[in-house]
């Protein structure tokens, strides 16, 4: 209970107010309440860090921690890319790209939470990483500590089929990923987000009786796409965060491809160049480590090509970039698609993309 003057009564918001006083009510000040009947809440946060300054909705900015009610920043004395690389990941970005420190940061102002932090790089929080106590330092708002993180790509599909091409599309803003609201939502919205996960074809639009239930933000509502967009978000939307919408209106797609792999490079067209494998929604290249004529033979005849003739490693092969999604491939030589072959687990590796693997295929090339 609390004491002295009760300004507020019979509150009645909407909820998509953003403050409290905006919501309908009596004149301030005029209630029938005494304080046995005060109004409490019980709130959470979606996560313990945050980034603020001028670009922090593109991945980059100051460091925020979430701690006893209060967000405060961190003092950048041994701030480093492994400490980057743990708040990336856990503000939902899949690649990290480095530490800031000093001029590159937007000062912040009040609490100072955390200071001295040393994280090895796998971390799922950075309040799993050494530290001092809370609020225990040496700093001043000068030597905030910052991260720029950057994200593949700012749309993914989620669900037990989501690595088949089927599921709930989220897109990322602003550091979190969110759902999509189905009202309008039809083939063309389909068509660009398959394209944008780099499936040559789009299935279908699936609607929320379709779609397994997300949670947390829900970012967009009432997209309409023309078709030709080559990403979601150039789409018009009713803006972000703006929906009239609950999780069980999740938007989805069914997506498919005609085939999982590929060559890119300047000569791709005449059967040389890099390999990539499609997988879990993604285009990813191939360590060459044991990488030989067996594994080329398999490629060449997946794509069509009726006689294989080298495969192509290091130097010879135009560099990738994103994912690495296989290592140590072995194949016999007379399977029919090269995810068939003997591999590490899908995205573990020990590789970099200049040992990106490569063919030369010849012959006839069955189907375009």
């Amino acid at each position: 209970h609390g004491s002295g003057r009760i300004w507020l009564d019979d509150v009645q918001c909407v909820g998509n107010e953003s403050n409290i006083s905006s919501c309908s009510h009596r004149e301030w000040g005029l209630h029938n309440c005494r304080h046995y009947k005060d109004a409490g809440v019980q709130c959470s946060v979606i996560n313990s860090v945050r980034l603020r300054g001028p670009e922090s909705s593109i991945g980059k900015g100051r460091v925020e921690v979430f701690y006893n009610g209060e967000w405060g920043t961190i003092c950048d004395d041994g701030w480093d890319i492994n400490d980057a690389k743990v708040v990336c990941r856990q503000l939902g970005y899949d690649y990290y790209f480095r530490a800031l420190l000093r001029r590159n940061v937007p000062r912040g102002s009040g609490r100072i939470w955390l200071d001295d932090v040393q994280c090895v790089g796998n971390e799922s929080n950075i309040s799993s990483c050494s530290h001092r106590e809370w609020g225990l330092h040496n700093c001043r708002h000068y030597k905030d500590a910052g991260v720029q993180c950057s994200v593949f790509n700012s749309v993914r599909l989620r669900g037990p089929e989501s690595s088949i091409g089927r599921g709930r599309v989220d897109v990322f803003y602003n550091g979190e990923w969110g759902t999509i609201c189905d009202d309008g939502w039809d083939i063309n919205d389909a068509k660009v987000v398959c394209r944008q996960l780099g499936y040559d074809y789009a299935g279908r639009a699936l609607l929320g009786g379709n779609v397994p239930h997300g949670s947390g933000r829900i970012w967009l509502d009432k997209v309409r796409c023309v078709g030709n967009e080559n990403n979601i978000l150039s789409c018009s939307h009713s803006g972000w965060g703006s929906h009239n919408c609950t999780h069980d209106k999740d938007a989805g797609i069914q997506c498919s491809v005609i085939n999982s792999v590929r060559l890119r490079g300047p000569e791709s067209s005449i059967g040389k160049g890099r390999v990539e494998v499609f997988y879990n929604g993604e285009w990813g290249t191939i360590c060459d480590d044991g990488w030989d004529i067996n594994d080329a033979k398999v490629v060449c005849r997946q794509l069509g090509y009726d006689y294989y003739f080298r495969a192509l490693l290091r130097r010879n092969v135009p560099r990738g970039s994103g994912r690495i999604w296989l290592d140590d491939v072995q194949c016999v030589g007379n399977e029919s698609n090269i995810s068939s072959c003997s591999h590490r687990e899908w995205g573990l590796h020990n590789c970099r993309h200049y040992k990106d693997a490569g063919v030369q295929c010849s012959g006839y090339k069955e189907r375009s």
